[in-house]
């Protein structure tokens, strides 16, 4: 079993796709690459910021592969192994302890939901033994997510061993953080937030170990969590607030959240910020001007 306490920005890769929805592989890779360079302190894919529900099961299996090799060790891969079955997640699981995984996550699956707490935990211990690495339950509010309770979560991290970590995004996500947080399970290693680090400075007072935010601010987040890390509050809090300038003005843009593709394309990143199954992300004059705007306020703490 693996003893790693897990801690900081594991930043969660996009998946670059073309115009007519065909993967980029080469811009997968590079993205891959360029979290780690950026300074994440763990690299996570195949989940919702990459729009996982939408890739095949080739595509998820190769997309591990490069993960593990295009990171060689430099910091922890987290194997998204989620599927709309117990059959499949444990399929996927394999495959990412084939590829060196050092820890798979999971959400129960979301297009018919699993039926009862017996069946959730089946599923994550089917998930524990295939991988044989670290489980991190996910946990989201519908329509995708279960919603599982903070009690429940303990109670799976204390029945199957592997099963150590969190990722805790359903709603009020501050009190559902502490939820899980306030019995001090030892056998909860770690708690993540996310939600693009919106919450990060109350979250990490709440006691969480780190987030899981889409990777387009891989370096910016990083930079504040080690403030915070070091007690630097005030100083996480002024970059944190130019930061999320950012965050909302990519929120309100046509795909939501996922136009945070279009920061890695204009970063150098990604050739495409096209979504698969909606096409190429088109902005008029004022997305164009907010965005560029929004930009220059963090550019000044950008790594690389």
């Amino acid at each position: 079993m693996t003893e790693t306490n897990y801690r900081g920005i594991f930043s969660i890769a996009q998946t670059p796709f073309d115009e007519d929805g065909a993967l980029l592989w080469g811009d997968l890779e590079r993205t891959f690459d360029w979290v780690i360079r950026a300074g994440a302190h763990g690299l996570v894919w195949p989940v919702m910021a990459s729009e996982f529900n939408v890739l095949s099961f080739p595509e998820r299996l190769e997309g591990a592969r490069r993960a593990v090799d295009v990171a060689a060790g430099r910091v922890p891969v987290v194997i998204g192994v989620a599927d709309t079955s117990q059959a499949g997640a444990v399929a996927l699981a394999e495959a990412a302890a084939r590829a060196g995984a050092d820890g798979v996550i999971a959400m129960p699956p979301w297009a018919t939901k699993l039926g009862s707490h017996a069946l959730v935990e089946a599923y994550y211990r089917a998930i524990a033994e295939a991988a044989g690495v670290p489980v991190f339950i996910q946990n989201v509010s519908p329509p995708l997510g279960s919603s599982l309770p903070g009690r429940f979560v303990v109670e799976l991290c204390e029945r199957i061993p592997l099963v150590q970590y969190l990722k805790e995004e359903k709603d009020p996500k501050g009190q559902a953080l502490s939820e899980v947080l306030a019995p001090h399970s030892p056998a909860v290693k770690g708690v993540f937030s996310g939600s693009q680090c919106g919450y990060i400075i109350a979250d990490h007072a709440r006691g969480v170990c780190g987030s899981m935010p889409a990777a387009h601010m891989a370096d910016v987040d990083a930079q504040i969590w080690e403030l915070l890390e070091a007690g630097q509050i005030e100083a996480a809090r002024r970059m944190h607030k130019d930061k999320m300038v950012l965050e909302s003005t990519v929120s309100s843009l046509r795909g939501g959240w996922l136009s945070s593709k279009e920061v890695l394309r204009r970063r150098g990143v990604i050739s495409c910020a096209a979504l698969r199954n909606q096409g190429p992300l088109v902005l008029d004059d004022v997305d164009e001007a907010q965005l560029t705007y929004a930009l220059g306020l963090v550019e000044q703490y950008f790594r690389i």
